[in-house]
């Protein structure tokens, strides 16, 4: 049993992808939308949040994700440009999709290594609904061609599970990025590492004033017991959305949009939860990063009378004074 794979993503992005046949619907498009938040005409009210399904036969479940405003504060903060920060909310959505089935206590670590706009992607996120996450950008001059393979190049995408409070051995999946498309390759992660079929979109659009105008998406899976009906039902749906899949997901309510893709099959909301970006740094972190160079580079750093330590995630400075580096100092001789 096979389920659609071929969730559209629309975004703006210099390539287009013009393959419309069954096996790759994804498709990319320059393209500018006004900031405000509408679906059918019916205005939104625009809150980071995800919606949470399941059918009344209890066989197909769903999530659908908006997250403008997380996405354009953070690649605010970090100084993306435009494709850095599509990237960066592909890279968030996928993080929250995935926490969205996990357990309170879990936390999720998705790591992408790409060879196209991005080196590399590190996402955290928690079914509790919270996430952050930053890119590392490649520059200008080693970007390519992406006809042969989507923005995201070739690769690898990694998704680690912990489960914080219990001392318990990590899982880990990694899968290779085959169409350098970050929904196909995530449907793909879904099937080989958690043997769940699924369909993923993902939808970042690019206002006129090169920031984010909405971010958003969606994942429905067939579970246990699933008809061919509802699969294939589900599977047209989506596909009937068409081009226009990509704005629905960014801009829409959570909620209809799952009913476009759900259509006549009925389905109980299980939760809708208001989402938040939030950084777990701290000095703790900091002494601790800094206790693991080495005695040779603290006593450098001493000499130079501070280090300055930046968060990735949400770019906040530590500087640590001579004080506090002679502390580190002596805990690493005492060790």
């Amino acid at each position: 049993m096979s389920f659609a794979s071929n969730c559209p993503t629309q975004k703006s992005r210099n390539t287009v992808n013009d393959n419309h046949s069954s096996d790759d619907k994804n498709t990319s498009s320059s393209s500018n939308v006004p900031s405000s938040e509408s679906f059918d005409g019916q205005s939104f009210d625009g809150k980071d949040t995800w919606v949470k399904c399941i059918s009344t036969s209890g066989t197909l479940r769903g999530v659908a994700v908006r997250i403008t405003g997380i996405t354009r504060e953070l690649a605010g903060l970090q100084k993306l440009s435009p494709a850095g920060s599509e990237a960066l909310g592909e890279a968030l959505l996928s993080g929250l999709l995935l926490a969205s089935f996990s357990k309170v206590g879990e936390r999720i670590n998705l790591n992408v290594r790409s060879s196209g706009g991005v080196r590399q992607a590190l996402v955290d996120a928690y079914p509790e609904g919270k996430v952050r996450g930053y890119v590392i950008e490649t520059p200008d001059t080693a970007v390519t061609d992406y006809s042969k393979t989507g923005p995201w190049g070739e690769g690898t995408l990694s998704v680690l599970r912990t489960k914080e409070m219990e001392r318990q051995q990590p899982y880990i999946g990694t899968v290779p990025l085959i169409t350098g498309h970050l929904a196909k390759d995530l449907t793909f992660y879904w099937l080989q590492s958690e043997q769940v079929p699924s369909a993923v979109g993902l939808s970042i659009m690019m206002g006129e004033d090169g920031e984010v105008a909405s971010a958003g998406g969606f994942i429905v899976q067939a579970l246990p017991g699933a008809s061919e009906k509802e699969i294939d039902d589900i599977q047209r749906h989506v596909e009937a959305l068409g081009g226009a899949a990509g704005a629905v997901a960014a801009q829409g309510d959570p909620v209809q949009l799952l009913s476009k893709i759900f259509q006549d099959h009925a389905f109980f909301v299980l939760e809708e939860k208001e989402l938040h970006w939030e950084c777990n740094c701290s000095w703790e972190r900091v002494d601790r990063a800094l206790s693991l160079i080495g005695k040779e580079e603290v006593e450098r750093l001493l000499v130079e009378g501070q280090a300055e330590v930046n968060c990735d995630f949400c770019t906040k400075s530590y500087i640590a004074g001579t004080e506090r580096l002679e502390a580190i100092l002596n805990r690493i001789t005492a060790n």
